[in-house]
């Protein structure tokens, strides 16, 4: 595959550190996280930035789908395509991802550690939201503590290293890790879960399929909003005929109101993720999903239309992440106004230092002008009293986003410090 910088260098795309799980992210013009596809063609040499997005869908024209996909049930059932570029030294934690994925490299190598789903008593999975089919692990596999994980020392593990021209399967839910060691692009291929396989077609060699004539549920059009992740709407669907399921057994009838079934599904839903809560009641107040409708059943749940279901499907899954504006979810109104209080004490700032002191807490340079924007009064400067009368401009930062993880996460994080330090005391004691 070419791709050219030429026609796809203005698209947008999604940037995560070199090491997964990593505190810092990296920071681009269009936003934390987020830049365009030139502007990290020109840094990634050199910065700590890993390009892990959703394949914008202008660059479809220049990738095709290989033709073991190209038949069947596989082809029927594509959920999300991805790309990933490195210059060297990237590398994961030990995780799991919820979709069938066919991993295919272009360019460079990658090393993978595979581990059978049988051992994954060993793995020492981290908390996660009950429903959550994804998950990772809480050990360094580049500094293993079996003091504190014992059980992995019995766990056994496959490895490969793919080349240019390879492509591997991955098997949903099935714990790996991957790393880099020199510059490399894959693409991978994200498909669904299936009760019975579609065999047509698939039984002899099929021609690769240029990817703009495949049939993808989540496309990403190059700008805004992204998919990476998003829950498979037919998951989604069956969740919500089991959750009216639970509410009709219960009352002893064939049908409820609408009213009964929204309460029961924030009820259940929120007492997991407290975000679930915010989302449906902004989706179903703006949606005519349930327009007229007094009482459902399942045959009504099960007449909803696909779009239906890809717009609770997305709104269920969102993460800030996808979002164009995620700096706005990851940095705090606190850390903006004391950082540019600080810096305008003794001197008002022009644009360009305004926006250099904007970037220095990873805030991005188109944000960084609309906030210049917003703040100055002259539109040449911004002084210390502009940043103090200005505090409604800083109220879109540090946006909650609940997902009821956030115990679960300070648990996680105390497990591994406790981790590191006996890791870095055997050390101590050995030297």
């Amino acid at each position: 595959a070419v791709v050219s910088t030429q026609s796809t260098g203005d698209l947008e795309v999604r940037l995560e550190a070199k090491t997964e799980k990593e505190e810092y992210m990296p920071s681009g013009e269009v936003g934390l996280g987020r830049a365009t596809f030139r502007e990290f063609l020109d840094r990634y040499r050199t910065d700590n930035m890993y390009c892990v997005s959703e394949i914008p869908e202008p660059m479809y024209k220049d990738l095709t789908l290989p033709g073991i996909m190209n038949c069947g049930g596989l082809k029927s059932s594509l959920k999300e395509m991805n790309m990933w570029i490195n210059s060297g030294g990237a590398k994961s934690i030990i995780h799991k991802d919820a979709h069938n994925q066919l991993n295919c490299l272009l360019s460079g190598s990658k090393d993978w550690i595979f581990i059978n789903n049988s051992y994954n008593h060993g793995i020492y999975q981290a908390e996660e939201i009950d429903g959550e089919h994804g998950g990772f692990s809480l050990i360094n596999p580049d500094a293993v503590n079996y003091k504190t994980f014992p059980l992995f020392a019995d766990v056994p593990w496959e490895y490969a290293t793919v080349y240019g021209g390879d492509c591997l399967y991955l098997p949903p839910r099935y714990y790996h890790r991957v790393k880099s060691t020199n510059r490399n692009m894959a693409v991978s291929f994200l498909f669904g879960t299936m009760s019975q396989f579609e065999m047509d077609g698939c039984d002899s060699i099929q021609p690769a399929l240029p990817l703009q004539d495949a049939e993808v549920l989540w496309k990403y059009p190059g700008s805004g909003m992204m998919s990476m992740g998003n829950s498979d709407p037919a998951d989604v669907q069956e969740m919500f005929h089991d959750l009216l399921q639970d509410v009709l057994e219960e009352s002893s009838v064939d049908k409820v109101t609408v009213r009964q079934y929204l309460d029961h599904i924030i009820e259940k839903l929120a007492a997991e993720v407290p975000y679930i809560r915010q989302q449906f009641s902004l989706l179903f107040k703006d949606t005519v999903i349930f327009n007229d409708v007094e009482e459902i059943d399942h045959k009504w749940l099960q007449s909803l239309p696909c779009e239906t279901w890809l717009t609770i499907a997305a709104s269920v899954s969102f993460d800030p992440s996808n979002d164009p504006n995620s700096e706005f979810y990851y940095i705090t109104k606190e850390e903006v106004m004391n950082s540019l209080k600080e810096a305008t004490y003794y001197q008002s700032l022009d644009e360009d230092t305004f926006i250099r002191t904007y970037r220095s807490i990873s805030g991005s340079l188109r944000i960084g002008r609309e906030l210049f924007a917003a703040l100055s009064k002259d539109n040449k400067t911004v002084t210390w009293y502009d940043v103090v009368n200005g505090e409604d401009n800083f109220r879109g930062y540090g946006r909650e986003h609940d997902r009821g993880d956030g115990e679960m996460h300070q648990r996680n994080e105390i497990i591994k410090e406790r981790a590191e330090i006996e890791m870095e005391e055997t050390r101590k004691q050995e030297l």
